[in-house]
């Protein structure tokens, strides 16, 4: 069994230094050595395109790791683990997943809440899991390990169905609240499946800009935001799926994107019953995109503004298992 590990800073790859974290180049052996010493059985290649805390991610290392990731998928690995900070790694991982989607092999990000010298990381068991997972030969695709603070397994999540972080929680969770399998000793399926309809983007060039404006919604907000350079809008409603649609600021900002030919998009909204304010969504020029996590719609408004695409057309296609 041979696995890539793919380091790229993060807690998971930072200690405390003089009061506070930072990226620290011992840590991967940390990791690995661990996981010998208590599981053996793998053999780890290593590699370090880049290592930075994952709150500075740009396009420049998203650029980075989908080279690093695509150039060795048919280098002879079992499976290829990439270690990345938590704060942006659903982006991360929903990137990869455009990427190479259907890829023969399985790839597993894996972060940590602590750093790996604090009894009560979980960066040990997140590690041991993806290496478990990949030893259990599952189909390829992109995958996130996680135990999140309250569980005593660790999930293994489809990449492009992760939500974001709740406030003020590292823990994570999957869209519908359905993993990929669970790793508790062993690794048993949860009954989350992957697409038959994946179309792999390929290597995305993301542009420094991403060019989407992402508003929450709150009350009293005045909508007043410059679409100078924006090529795309996403609304993020409340969790009922609804937005303020009697709000006068809202439509006037509507009517101003649709005068600059800029698309506005509602994320979370599900087909079926729902609120009246919701029916004035067509009214107000608001496209609901399909069900999906928010990250993974944003993700794929920023390929399509990469790629030169239709932003409207491209951010309702499905690529790759995003779509519930």
């Amino acid at each position: 069994m041979k696995i890539l590990v793919i380091f790229t800073g993060g807690t998971i790859g930072s200690c405390e230094k003089n009061g506070s974290i930072a990226t620290d180049e011992s840590t991967k052996y940390v990791l690995i050595n661990r996981y010998k010493s208590v599981c053996g059985g793998a053999d780890f290649d290593i590699s370090t395109p880049f290592s930075v805390l994952s709150e500075n991610l740009s396009a420049n290392e998203l650029n980075l790791i989908q080279k690093e990731v695509i150039g060795n998928l048919d280098k002879g690995y079992d499976g290829i683990i990439v270690t990345h900070g938590t704060d942006t790694l659903q982006y991360t991982a929903a990137a990869i997943e455009y990427a190479i989607c259907g890829c023969s092999i399985p790839v597993v990000l894996v972060s940590s809440d602590f750093p790996l010298e604090d009894e009560s990381s979980n960066g040990h068991p997140n590690f041991e899991a993806a290496v478990e997972f990949i030893k259990s030969k599952p189909e390829g695709g992109v995958f996130v390990s996680y135990k999140n603070s309250a569980d005593a397994f660790t999930s293994i999540h489809l990449a492009s169905r992760i939500l974001q972080h709740a406030e003020c929680s590292a823990d994570i969770f999957s869209i519908e609240g359905v993993p990929y399998a669970r790793y508790d000793g062993e690794v048993a399926l949860c009954g989350a499946k992957q697409s038959e309809n994946q179309n792999a983007l390929g290597y995305v060039p993301y542009t420094e800009d991403s060019a989407v404006l992402v508003i929450d919604s709150r009350p009293g907000d005045s909508y007043a935001y410059s679409l100078d350079g924006i090529k795309a809008v996403i609304l993020k409603p409340y969790h009922s799926a609804t937005l303020c649609t009697a709000s006068a600021s809202l439509e006037a900002f509507c009517e101003k994107a649709a005068a600059a030919g800029i698309p506005v998009f509602a994320v979370n909204v599900k087909h079926g019953i729902s609120y009246e304010s919701t029916e004035l969504f067509a009214h107000l020029n608001i496209v609901s995109l399909p069900f999906s996590t928010y990250i993974a719609a944003y993700m794929k408004i920023w390929a399509a503004v990469s790629l030169g695409a239709d932003t409207a057309k491209f951010a309702q296609r499905q690529i790759a298992n995003e779509l519930v």
